[in-house]
């Protein structure tokens, strides 16, 4: 080799190091914690007039640890906020919370990331302070409905507005803490808080770059007004009270564990059970703890076959096989609770939906949810107020073109929310994006085998049968951050009722077009009356306050299109 070739090499050779050197040293610069550039307590002088917000207070705010700005403040009208900025461990990502329920209180969580689920596993770059994370109220304090009553503005708020209006406040504080804003942002909820999740991704999709859906309240019409409905009055004898009580659980959960769950105790998919409640019917005359007499077995029927009307589904299916030890508190109660249905959950979502925030007008003080007729009268009746809640389009094409990864997940033994609204949901985005392979470029959905909706305060139960904790925030963030899709999924197991011990769930993409297991049993052969007109797109309502009214439109937030108003009684 000539000394000028060599030279020449050795030129190349040192540019190359130097440009190693210097993407090693942007690395490095990437990695490091991103420092305030002004104090904590000058938080509340930033003005946010911009995106209708006012800071209420800044303080230093410790946990786990880790040094946070804890800020607290208001949304127009009434949102309730609280946001954590680190203060010297941010590497640069934000973590926006979702609620459960009806929300009502705007805390934080560092040990789930969805904040309320109680069953998502901690992720340990949020305890320990390497993100922004934040969460409000949905637009009121407290628990229950009586908020919606009088204030349109607020129904709207929890419907659809919360999270956007939280985004842009929270995006501004960072900006203003740090001098620039973050490098990605997710958002992560459970229930409401899956609904929200699905409400920002088909309403907002340039606002969040990953987006985990837990057990999503999506069709929420439909799962507040009908099926959570159905589930106290197939229960509820001619007096008022239950038919069912909590102590017939154990045997009736342990029979369909018997005749549904593989070797390993595991129900891997409730469509292909056969159990019949009929098969531990007590003989005439007896009933005891072991055994259904024969209006129990009516009521369990109901119950895993969902609201219907001449053999057709009124919701998207029914209580799924293998969920009944987590119907306690959500459905039944001990025989001797002469509260029956007022405190389970089910009556609280179903009774304070249709009173006070169903329809424009509410329904008389008198009502009860024993006036109901489960006909499609009852879907037309809610219909018109579902372009505020219902997070069901499917068009996702807008998230998918910005970039943005979603992952869903359900559990096949939801006690709450029927798994079948978000198989549907996921039928229909498949259908209308070009097929199950194609829309697994940006989205994956898990159907958890055994997963309850959520334990306590959903009822005195672990997390499900087998229990686990859902482990995936961290799968949405090296598929954002890094192009690494998740495929199948392990989770840790840490009890079961049944079969020989296993110590983890290994859980693969679910594809929604597949066939279905055909057979007799109860949770299979689903016919949803209204499928078709709810997973479609472009259903949803987008409203602005006129003065004293409050004017709604099918079409894009601010158009005249279709109009419906509403005036403040």
């Amino acid at each position: 080799m000539s000394r000028r070739r060599g030279s020449q090499l050795c030129s190349v050779l040192g540019l190359v190091s130097a440009f190693v050197l210097a993407l090693g040293d942007g690395a490095a610069a990437a990695a490091a914690p991103v420092q305030p550039v002004r104090s904590c307590a000058s938080l509340t002088t930033v003005a946010l007039s911009a995106v209708d917000a006012q800071v209420s207070s800044a303080a230093d705010y410790t946990e786990n640890g880790a040094l946070f700005c804890q800020v607290k403040g208001y949304l127009s009208p009434t949102t309730q906020f609280t946001a954590l900025l680190p203060q010297a461990t941010w590497l640069g990502d934000y973590l926006q919370q979702g609620c459960g329920g009806y929300c009502g209180h705007s805390e934080v969580g560092l040990g789930d990331p969805s904040r309320t689920s109680l069953h998502q596993a901690p992720y340990e770059p949020l305890q320990r302070g390497e993100l922004v994370v934040a969460a409000d109220d949905q637009g009121h304090e407290g628990p229950g409905t009586l908020w919606g009553k009088e204030d349109l503005i607020l129904r709207l708020v929890y419907g659809y507005r919360s999270e956007h209006d939280l985004s842009r406040a929270v995006q501004a504080l960072i900006r203003d803490y740090y001098g620039r804003g973050p490098s990605h942002s997710y958002f992560d909820g459970v229930s409401d808080g899956g609904h929200e999740a699905l409400m920002v991704a088909q309403r907002y999709p340039r606002e969040f770059d990953g987006i985990l859906v837990g057990s999503p309240a999506n069709n929420w019409t439909e799962f507040a007004g009908i099926y959570s409905a159905w589930l106290v009055r197939v229960n509820m004898d001619a007096g008022g009270h239950q038919i069912l009580d909590s102590a017939k659980l154990p045997a009736l959960h342990a029979a369909v564990m018997k005749a549904c769950a593989d070797a390993n105790g595991v129900i891997r998919d409730p469509r292909a059970c056969t159990f019949r409640p009929a098969a531990i019917r007590c003989p005439a005359g007896v009933d005891r703890p072991d055994c259904l007499t024969a209006r129990q077995v009516r009521v369990v029927r109901g119950l895993y076959r969902g609201p219907t009307y001449r053999g057709r589904n009124l919701y998207d299916g029914g209580e799924p096989y293998g969920s009944e030890l987590a119907w306690d508190g959500w459905i039944t109660k001990p025989a001797d609770d002469a509260r029956w249905p007022q405190d389970t959950g089910a009556y609280g979502l179903a009774d304070g939906y249709i009173r006070y925030l169903a329809r424009w007008h509410n329904p008389p003080a008198s009502f009860s949810l024993r006036d109901l007729r489960f006909t499609p009268a009852l879907y037309r009746y809610l219909r018109p107020l579902a372009g505020l809640y219902d997070s069901t389009d499917p068009d996702l094409r807008a998230f998918r073109a910005h970039g943005g990864k979603i992952i869903l997940y359900h559990g096949w033994a939801d006690q709450g929310l029927s798994p079948w609204a978000t198989t549907n949901y996921y039928s229909a985005v498949a259908r209308l994006m070009g097929g199950y392979r194609t829309i697994q470029s940006f989205s994956r959905l898990y159907m958890i085998p055994g997963l309850y909706h959520c334990p306590s305060p959903c009822g005195n139960v672990p997390t499900g049968d087998p229990a686990i904790k859902v482990d995936l925030i961290d799968e949405l963030i090296r598929w954002v951050e890094q192009g690494q899709a998740p495929q199948n999924v392990t989770f840790p197991v840490s009890q079961q009722t049944t079969g020989s011990p296993i110590t983890s769930l290994t859980v693969s993409p679910f594809n929604p077009l597949a066939p279905a297991p055909r057979n007799n049993g109860l949770n299979t052969g689903y016919r949803y009356l209204f499928r078709r007109d709810v997973y479609r797109p472009g259903r949803e309502l987008w409203c602005h306050q006129s003065g004293r009214r409050l004017v709604c439109s099918q079409a894009a937030s601010g158009s005249t299109a279709r109009p419906q108003t509403a005036r403040p009684r």
